[in-house]
């Protein structure tokens, strides 16, 4: 259960509307193969992330049995990636947010890690994606509590471990520094 990270590519904006289109995905892939050959067909998991003052991560999600690039930039996740690049004003005008729309992959790779794999149709393919996936929102969530995922979010966002999980500033005790620290957290 071998994964890849690349990226981050930006996403290109359409130059009449200033949005993320289905333009954006061929571009998307272009920019994806030029970097490897069969990178855009892998499965796996992907990080929608804006760029400003650092990189912030704003939505997770993976691609199973389509191909990663073209489910990363579905229809309904450019809706959510373009909600995130702009805000309404009070008068519905769109204004732009500042950043650069850039996508992490992390394709899954076939047991001997040389090929990227096509689908995840084993059990254990499909279990490693969706591990590699709640992860990812979880360290995600960390950085940014406002990220758009709802699925597999609501535990990571109800939880509280005094001291260490959802902590609030100040609440650590002796003994939660210790376990944090024995975590290397």
């Amino acid at each position: 259960m071998k994964f890849n990270v690349y990226g981050p590519f930006t996403l290109k904006l359409s130059k009449r509307t200033n949005l993320i289109t289905k333009e954006s995905l061929a571009s998307l892939i272009s920019d994806v193969e030029a970097v490897e050959e069969g990178l855009s067909e892998a499965c796996g998991c992907y990080v929608f992330c804006v760029q400003a003052r650092g990189i912030v991560p704003w939505y997770v999600g993976q691609a199973n049995k389509s191909a990663l690039v073209t489910e990363a930039l579905n229809a309904s996740n450019r809706e959510k990636y373009n909600e995130v690049m702009f805000k309404r004003d009070g008068k519905m005008a769109m204004s732009k947010r500042h950043g650069t729309p850039m996508l992490f992959l992390l394709p899954k790779l076939t047991p001997t890690g040389k090929r990227f794999a096509k689908s995840a149709i084993s059990s254990n393919g499909i279990k490693s994606i969706d591990f590699l996936e709640e992860w990812l929102i979880a360290n995600s969530l960390q950085k940014n509590p406002e990220m758009k995922n709802n699925k597999k979010t609501y535990l990571l966002r109800n939880i509280h471990v005094k001291g260490i999980f959802n902590a609030n500033q100040g609440e650590a005790t002796n003994p939660s520094t210790k376990l944090k620290n024995a975590l290397g957290l």
